[in-house]
């Protein structure tokens, strides 16, 4: 595959991933906890009908999946050597970030919203309230989710920081 689609499709699918990723910490989340029981089903849609959760951690896979293409390009077969070069090292660290990110992503946060979802649901279908258990359940989920959402976003901004800065690191060092 030509290095500049696969740029183009890094880039894009990464700007997907810190974008959705950004809106739903400053945005749905606040918003769904000021609504309160009102925004569970605005959250069963978004989650299971409009698939929010999984379109953003496919985003990621892409974003992952075309930095290792791109950082194999670059070094050769992931060289060590060319790896931790300086002029490569801002990429490779990133990458490293972004891949702990994704993977903290996949086996944290997609699980819970999933579990979310699936509580609200059951309760919208069966036209009744959440119960006191459920209630708990969902608060202490959401919390989860919230904290979450700031290590992700935590997560992405130091991937981007380092690979935005690793021209730059190999002009210093």
């Amino acid at each position: 595959m030509d290095v500049l689609i696969l740029r183009l499709i890094h880039i894009g699918a990464g700007a997907f991933w810190v974008g959705a990723v950004f809106t739903t910490v400053f945005f749905l989340q606040p918003t769904a906890l000021a609504v309160g029981p009102d925004a569970g089903r605005f959250q069963a849609h978004l989650i299971r009908r409009r698939r929010f959760a999984l379109v953003v951690l496919s985003a990621a896979a892409t974003t992952v999946i075309a930095g290792i293409w791109l950082l194999w390009i670059a070094t050769d077969g992931l060289d060590p050597e060319l790896a931790l070069a300086t002029s490569q090292l801002g990429f490779t660290l990133g990458g490293l970030v972004a891949i702990a990110t994704f993977a903290f992503g996949a086996l944290y946060v997609y699980p819970r919203t999933v579990r979310v979802a699936a509580i609200v649901a059951g309760f919208l279908a069966e036209s009744r309230p959440p119960t006191s258990d459920e209630q708990a359940l969902l608060g202490r989920l959401r919390g989860d989710l919230t904290r979450a959402g700031w290590v992700v976003l935590s997560g992405l901004a130091i991937a981007v920081a380092a690979m935005a800065t690793a021209r730059y690191w190999d002009l210093v060092l």
